[in-house]
């Protein structure tokens, strides 16, 4: 039949317009259904309308998980068109036709649910992909003049189709007081049901095992952009598990900040410091059933940290609104202290009101940590020759110190005792008189202050921020003695039965920036035995209410034994190749860790929820210059 026909065909049947298929059945002779019954079945589709505007459509009739209101929130609707929808036991194909208005809304990593009507599919986007509608060349060179000059090319003219990754089943539980509860992917949705947009707070907590309390680290987010819901405020909290309903609080598993120079590593570590230290805030320690707000102790390079003691005056009543609203720790730590080590030729001024406390480092403590005088860089041999030489001077009876350490070995009558008797070679007894003879030890050892190990009780105590400055110092050598010395008396005590009381019955978080200076992967005698007392500190940090929070911008650097024990990463951007390799992060999160912008972070904390991307908060909960 030619295409005339059929249209005047279709121009002379106007008349059926009422006529139901029955009524039409029984006219046989007038050639069956109107095909011009309702104008709209020829009326071309308009990108943002509603293809399903009545409460019952023919899609709708069909499928009841359509109801009213539900065709304008829908992304699109699940389809066999292209690809067939399956699930198995290791993974699914699941395709979904994204209608064009709301095209522009989808990203990779979007958040959807998919109705079965009892349950939900709580799933996401993992790729993205046009495929054209009608079939046609567009690979010529003609076609590409066309559109370089007036691209006229419609939305409808190409399908757009998002591929879902289940992630869940969300379902009411029925057992132990009800609620939304979450199970593995094992049903299949069926075709044409629509893909909804997760505008329920509860579904996405629940879809990412998210928390729906505990310690604030920021807002969940995809592709840099917060993921907002019908709740008010709108915006998805992103907790950190800190209560004993599932075991020990996750701090006491430890947590890693890791991000490029310039990535706001310091302003979203003070953020999160803050959280831990609000009064409500107690954790107790094995064989006791006493609760005990956390001393927070902080090695701060940059001299920042001394600043959680003031309030930001930047904070307006809607930050404070907000912060409330989503049970955010912000305002001054009036419980913050400063210490200050007094090395000889070197002060501190501070950059906040704290009080600041000096203190020195005595040479006692080099008894048992011969590591605080031996660099590296000493072979073996020397290493076996400092602790024999310092087991042998501590035996003397008197005061010891740095001057009086340096006498004994720096003398010849014992030179020819050691040497000539076999202890230590005499090479080896001369590299190490080199390397210990050095005088910014002595400007560090010793000095007109009070002894570290005597205000043990001032530093460790519960509710306190104490803080460690170490950049007044010029010297290196000295600022790794000052944190080697505060790391060594912290591991020691919590380690020891005898331990200090003060550090010993003290949860206690420490806070250790540039932490791959000092937990590096070991590389001669000196690091492995600080990486050994670390790492047993490390495993048993939840017996002994110890929580390490590192920062540092080289995480491949880190010894492994320790980066094993930290539970909760925090992922800034990183361009360094080796850096991002080792966290070891889905390949979907790994790809996206170089364009991570400022405050946009990936969180890898498998006891806490699934993987996700948050942002921080935009405010410093303190003073922050």
């Amino acid at each position: 039949m030619r295409d005339e026909d059929i249209l005047a065909f279709v121009k002379n049947r106007n008349d059926k317009v009422d006529k139901n298929p029955g009524e039409l059945a029984d006219e046989p002779e007038k050639g069956g259904l109107d095909l011009t019954a309702n104008e709209n079945i020829f009326e071309d589709f308009e990108p943002g309308s509603s293809i399903l505007q009545n409460e019952r459509t023919v899609s709708g009739s069909r499928n009841g998980n359509f109801q009213k209101g539900v065709s304008d929130e829908a992304l699109g609707i699940i389809t066999t068109g292209m690809d067939p929808l399956e699930i198995t036991e290791s993974g699914a194909r699941i395709t979904g036709y994204i209608t064009t208005s709301h095209r522009q809304k989808v990203r990779l990593g979007t958040y959807a649910v998919v109705p079965y009507g009892d349950e939900d599919l709580f799933s996401r986007i993992w790729k993205l992909q046009y495929l054209q509608e009608f079939a046609v060349d567009d690979a010529t060179e003609i076609h590409s003049r066309r559109m370089l000059q007036s691209n006229t090319t419609d939305e409808v003219d190409y399908k757009f189709l998002a591929y879902l990754d289940p992630i869940c089943i969300l379902y009411e539980a029925k057992e132990k007081g009800g609620g939304l509860s979450r199970r593995m992917s094992d049903r299949i949705p069926r075709p044409n049901t629509p893909i909804l947009p997760v505008t329920d707070k509860k579904k996405i907590q629940t879809g990412l095992n998210i928390p729906e309390e505990g310690l604030f680290l920021g807002h969940l987010s995809v592709g840099g952009e917060l993921v907002r819901t019908h709740a008010v405020p709108p915006t998805v909290p992103y907790y950190l598990r800190n209560d004993y309903s599932m075991g020990d609080p996750l701090i006491f598993r430890h947590m890693l900040v890791c991000g490029s120079t310039g990535t706001g590593k310091t302003f979203l570590t003070k953020n999160i410091l803050r959280q831990f230290m609000s009064e409500n805030n107690r954790y107790h320690l094995r064989g006791s059933e006493e609760r005990k707000n956390p001393c927070l102790v902080i090695m701060d390079p940059q001299d920042e940290y001394s600043q959680l003691f003031e309030d930001n005056p930047q904070i307006t009543d809607d930050d404070d609104f907000r912060f409330r609203a989503e049970k955010i720790n912000f305002g001054a730590c009036k419980n913050t202290r400063t210490f200050v080590a007094k090395v000889d030729g070197q002060g501190y001024t501070g950059r906040s009101m704290a009080e600041q406390i000096e203190f020195t480092i005595p040479f006692e403590m080099v008894r048992n940590n011969s590591w605080l005088i031996a660099p590296v860089g000493m072979t073996e041999l020397q290493y076996v020759g400092v602790d024999l030489l310092l087991d042998d001077y501590f035996k003397k009876a008197g005061q010891h110190t740095y001057s009086g350490f340096m006498d004994f070995i720096d003398n010849d009558v014992t030179r020819d005792l050691y040497v000539e008797s076999g202890k230590i070679h005499e090479a080896s007894y001369d590299g190490i008189v080199r390397r210990v003879k050095n005088r910014s030890l002595a400007r560090v050892f010793d000095q007109p202050a009070r002894p570290i190990n005597e205000i043990l009780g001032q530093i460790f105590k519960s509710g306190q921020v104490s803080v460690f400055p170490t950049e007044y110092i010029t010297n290196s050598r000295i600022r790794d003695i000052i944190t080697l010395t505060l790391m060594s008396l912290i591991v020691d005590n919590k380690l020891n039965t005898s331990g200090e009381a003060a550090v010993k019955e003290t949860p206690i978080i420490l806070g250790l920036d540039e932490a791959h200076r000092y937990l590096a992967k070991a590389g001669g005698e000196h690091s492995r035995r600080l990486i050994s007392k670390f790492a047993d500190a490390a495993r048993q940090g939840r017996k002994e209410g110890l929580g390490l929070f590192l920062i540092t911008q080289d995480p491949q650097d880190i010894d492994e034994t320790i980066f094993k024990q930290i539970n909760t990463r925090i992922i800034l951007n990183l361009s360094n190749d080796a850096a991002i390799n080792s966290m070891k992060v889905k390949k979907e999160f790994e790809k996206r860790i170089p364009y991570l912008k400022k405050g946009q972070m990936i969180i890898q904390s498998p006891d806490n929820s699934d993987m996700v991307e948050i942002m921080g908060l935009s405010r410093c909960v303190v003073k922050h210059i």
